[in-house]
């Protein structure tokens, strides 16, 4: 009974865990480009559980007598933990804004040669030295493009990120000894960041010229910063988006392929936001669900305290 006690109370710990994730999960329904979690629930080892002093045991010299010999019962469940929460990267809806600093992400990627996942995502950082690029270690990951203009003409994140080029520098769009394209900013379908000239009317380029789009092979490997920032502790480098197309029109060349698996799939929609890939239904769903078993295992602690309280004061009582 005692070991009933402590299953019920790791399976009310698990499920806890489990319905602050979903609660978690609704409280950003309303974030741009959030990726919900999925709990991973896992149970302790199995233990080989036996009788002792079931039949009489061998007679050893040297050894004390044994007066009996363990039976084995059987196996024994010893609950269960959630592990951890995995970010579930599937591609959201996306919604019309018409604010020029926002962007939808939108990629249908193919796996990889090895069959891993590839994700398309905004490559962001938090920069001292604006005038240099920042350090790979520097680098954060998003699918976020709610993004905003600080006082010094940088394109930033709602959190504090630098949203970075393709060069990986910081994007300053307005320059007071440069360039200053304010909301005349233009971005292309493939993250191209351009500006329609005043004088000439002609489309043209941006120092920055083009967003920083990463292709990652292996996103399980990416660990939340915050809501909606990742960092990266895979052992696959992230690939810009350059690298990855050159690798797919080299693989196409080499017939490993017939189709690519880069080209067409992706795009990115000025004006346009990624909404949390969440299904609010589910959710409600899956957290009444949740706390359907949290009340289970609540009531077998409950049967098993009234039992155990029987057994101490009224089958263990001394009569005088």
């Amino acid at each position: 009974m005692i070991r009933g006690l402590y299953t019920s109370a790791s399976g009310m710990l698990a499920l806890q865990n489990r319905q602050e994730s979903l609660a978690t999960n609704l409280a950003n329904i309303n974030t741009p480009g959030y990726k919900q979690d999925v709990g991973v629930m896992r149970a302790f080892p199995e233990q080989l559980i036996a009788r002792i002093r079931d039949q009489q045991g061998p007679d050893i010299q040297g050894m004390p007598q044994m007066t009996g010999q363990a039976a084995v019962i059987g196996r024994l469940h010893t609950g269960v933990y959630m592990s951890e929460a995995l970010p579930v990267f599937a591609q959201g809806d996306i919604a019309e804004t018409h604010n020029p600093y926002d962007v939808a992400l939108m990629d249908n990627l193919q796996p990889d040669g090895d069959g891993n996942e590839r994700r398309l995502f905004f490559s962001v950082a938090r920069i001292e030295d604006l005038d240099q690029p920042a350090d790979p270690e520097q680098i954060r990951y998003t699918r976020s493009g709610n993004w905003n203009v600080n006082a010094d003409g940088y394109l930033i994140t709602p959190d504090g990120y630098y949203v970075l080029d393709n060069q990986n520098t910081a994007i300053r769009i307005n320059d007071p000894m440069g360039i200053s394209v304010g909301q005349n900013l233009l971005i292309g379908t493939a993250g191209e960041l351009m500006y329609e000239d005043p004088d000439t009317g002609v489309m043209t380029a941006m120092p920055n010229e083009r967003l920083g789009l990463a292709v990652i092979s292996t996103p399980q490997m990416l660990v939340r910063e915050g809501v909606g920032v990742f960092r990266y502790e895979g052992d696959i480098a992230p690939l810009t988006l350059e690298e990855a197309e050159a690798e797919d029109q080299t693989a196409l060349a080499a017939g490993e392929y017939t189709q690519s698996r880069i080209e067409g799939r992706y795009g990115t929609k000025q004006g346009w936001l990624e909404r949390a890939n969440v299904d609010p239904a589910q959710a409600m769903t899956d957290m009444m669900t949740v706390l359907r078993a949290y009340e289970a295992n609540q009531r077998v602690m409950t049967t098993i305290d009234g039992t155990l309280e029987k057994a101490a004061n009224d089958i263990g009582k001394v009569n005088g």
